[in-house]
């Protein structure tokens, strides 16, 4: 191989890392905004429902994203029957989460996981800055 053989590979390999990093950093951009909004919607909802809703808003999300409709989205929430059937189903798929098939719905179980995770080194994070403040 000569100079501008490999010249070209190398421009060729840094620029695919440099679009893998600057993907990278734009999905994990989007997730942080998409759980901080969650953070701030999930306060007011019982706490015994909050695992089923967080589900259930992922699930929403992604099939929106996926779909590109987003006026069905929020006129579904309006309707309190329909809410509390799919938190039930969303309760449910929780207790039970082996069972699922659907590829939407596995999704959604792990970025609920993922929140959990999150909310978790927030809350830490915030009690650490607390006690800074206070000392």
């Amino acid at each position: 191989m000569d100079m501008t053989s490999v010249f070209t590979v190398g421009a060729i390999l840094s620029l695919g890392g440099g679009a893998g990093v600057a993907l990278y950093y734009y999905r994990k951009r989007n997730i942080e905004k998409l759980f901080n909004q969650t953070y701030d919607m999930i306060k007011q909802v019982p706490k015994q429902k909050k695992n089923s809703f967080l589900l259930l808003m992922f699930k929403e999300s992604l099939a929106v994203s996926k779909k590109k409709d987003k006026a069905s989205f929020s006129g579904k929430f309006n309707n309190p029957k329909f809410l509390e059937i799919q938190l039930v189903q969303m309760a449910n798929i929780l207790k039970n989460p082996e069972k699922v098939q659907d590829k939407t719905i596995k999704r959604a179980l792990n970025l609920v996981s993922q929140y959990q995770a999150w909310e978790k080194l927030k809350t830490t994070e915030n009690k650490k800055a607390i006690q800074e403040k206070a000392s």
